[in-house]
């Protein structure tokens, strides 16, 4: 039967050059972030800083979102941007559409940086966001971010 080596797998047979961090033994980091307790309510377009990623990051499949019922409709992209110039790399990278009308926990892992067998690792250090779209985002509405992602 034939074989083939993974990207990782040749650097370990070749023994170079040397598996980085995020490719093999990092460490699994959650950036954990949720609502206050009050807010209003948010119009489509509005966004929600999740936090900061360092440089070297590569953002995995386990990310979840967990809320309470919210208005019909609703759904929120999470993605990332530049912190030091704020520039937008990816506005739903890490997840697209969202589901935040029912309550429940849900994957955060569709978006096309990381999903269909890409892999997207940080080139600098980047802002998590998210983006409200679909409808309206419920004030006051329980919501929880757990974005995970590998690093040293």
């Amino acid at each position: 039967m034939a074989e083939v080596n993974t990207t990782q797998g040749a650097k370990i047979v070749n023994r170079t050059p040397k598996l980085l961090p995020h490719e093999s033994f990092g460490r699994k980091r959650i950036l954990a972030s949720k609502m206050p307790a009050t807010y209003a309510q948010l119009a489509i377009n509005d966004t929600i800083f999740i936090g900061r990623v360092p440089a070297g990051s590569r953002f995995t499949l386990n990310s979840k979102v967990s809320c309470a019922a919210g208005t019909a409709s609703s759904t929120l992209d999470i993605g990332i941007r530049s912190t030091s110039s704020g520039t937008v790399i990816d506005a739903d990278g890490l997840a697209a559409s969202v589901n935040t009308n029912a309550a429940g926990q849900k994957d955060a892992n569709t978006g096309a940086l990381i999903a269909s067998g890409a892999e997207y690792v940080t080139t600098e250090e980047v802002d998590v966001y998210a983006t409200v779209t679909g409808a309206v985002l419920a004030a006051n509405q329980a919501l929880k971010f757990e974005i995970e992602y590998v690093n040293d």
